[in-house]
């Protein structure tokens, strides 16, 4: 992956992302709702890859006292979430944000900061995704939790099967976090998949929604859609998964959380059926 060509994508797409990104809003809801769900009462919260600032908005929520750290590589993502917090509403808020343009792979933080580090669709652009779990877990207190949302394996399987590029970056497999997290010590991993399904009325229109969004493959030798004749060959490779006349792409989408805790304890590994 070429971070710089995903870099001005993100930056490209900051002041429209919110009008787009409908799933992956969907998906930090998701991530939310479960959080709700565990004890925690977190003073200072690492918001990784956080993008124009929906999770964040929704921790303030959550817990209104805590200090939240705002960390994403795009600048433009990070302005978007500042504007978008510069409302009436934010008037009743403590000032208890953060804003850091930073490489989630280079995180310029002191170990054990945090109580809570928690990443929506965003760890899948990690450069090396075990390094960024070990990074993770020096990063954590004691009885601190990690808790994400990425991608999985069989996302955009539609376009994983076109025989004449690659289009996608490579994603993992549920087991492969699972082994990522344990190895990297942490304890307790509690695992879940889920399936979202986006349909449009024509394949450019999901093309398009991809580019908008950056979830395809930035790579120098990944240049747009290249020729007409490129384009054509995708179009009709994408039609022959159409469902009621509509084009569509999958996302296997991953849920998880761990803790870092004291004291070496056994391991285990939950995994949960959607």
């Amino acid at each position: 992956m070429n971070k710089q060509k995903k870099i001005k994508d993100f930056n490209r797409a900051a002041n429209v992302y919110d009008k787009n990104a409908v799933m992956q809003h969907q998906i930090a809801e998701d991530l939310i709702d479960r959080l709700r769900f565990i004890k925690i009462k977190p003073k200072k919260i690492l918001d990784l890859g956080s993008g124009t600032g929906f999770t964040t908005n929704k921790l303030i929520d959550l817990y209104p006292d805590a200090d939240i750290y705002e960390t994403d590589i795009a600048i433009e993502m990070l302005k978007k979430s500042k504007s978008n917090n510069t409302t009436i509403k934010s008037f009743f808020k403590r000032n208890n944000i953060t804003y850091i343009n930073a490489d989630m792979d280079l995180m310029p933080f002191d170990k054990q900061s945090f109580d809570l580090i928690i990443s929506s669709s965003s760890i899948q652009w990690s450069s090396n995704i075990n390094s960024l779990f070990e990074n993770i877990f020096s990063l954590l207190r004691p009885e601190g939790l990690l808790i994400f949302s990425t991608f999985l394996k069989n996302t955009l399987s539609e376009l994983q099967s076109f025989a004449d590029s690659k289009l996608t970056n490579e994603f993992f497999s549920i087991q492969e976090y699972a082994q990522m997290l344990i190895s990297n010590h942490f304890y307790d991993p509690v695992l879940m998949k889920d399936e979202f399904r986006i349909d449009y009325n024509d394949a450019l229109s999901a093309l398009r929604d991809l580019k908008k969004i950056g979830v395809s493959k930035s790579s120098d030798d990944h240049k747009g859609l290249r020729s007409n004749q490129f384009l054509r060959n995708l179009i009709e490779h994408m039609d022959q998964y159409k469902i009621d006349n509509k084009n569509y792409l999958t996302y296997e989408v991953l849920f998880a959380h761990a803790w870092k805790l004291n004291n070496s304890q056994e391991k285990s590994i939950s995994f949960i059926k959607s």
